[in-house]
């Protein structure tokens, strides 16, 4: 009886290995064509190179999520900025928690998504 215990315990390891290594890329599938789809939705008159600037390199939502999110915090905030500050974002929350506590030490918007964003390469 105990080695039939060990023995299943070992098929069910098995399968549940499987099903990970068979659901794992499906749950990274997201890729910056996702990005440019979300984000037309959430705000269909972002100029196109508007939103390819946001999602280029995105293979999370967490830049979408962050583009939502500081348009519900800071509603006078103008696109680019915001896009200054959620494009390569990893984390939205980590992000806009970041602008508010920037915002609270009295810097600017545009600081405020200088020192929050994620550094840019400089061109």
């Amino acid at each position: 009886m105990r080695k039939k215990q060990i023995t299943l315990q070992a098929k069910l390891k098995q399968i549940v290995l499987a099903i990970n290594f068979i659901a794992c890329p499906i749950a990274f599938a997201y890729d910056p064509l996702d990005c440019l789809n979300d984000i037309s939705k959430i705000d269909p008159k972002i100029i196109v190179g508007l939103a390819v600037k946001l999602c280029s390199g995105a293979y999370s939502p967490e830049p979408v999520k962050c583009y939502e999110k500081i348009g519900i915090i800071d509603d006078g905030m103008i696109r680019g900025i915001a896009i200054d500050l959620c494009a390569g974002s990893m984390d939205a929350n980590q992000t806009t928690d970041c602008y508010v506590k920037a915002g609270k030490e009295k810097l600017n918007r545009g600081l405020a998504a200088t020192l929050c964003g994620v550094k840019k390469i400089e061109k």
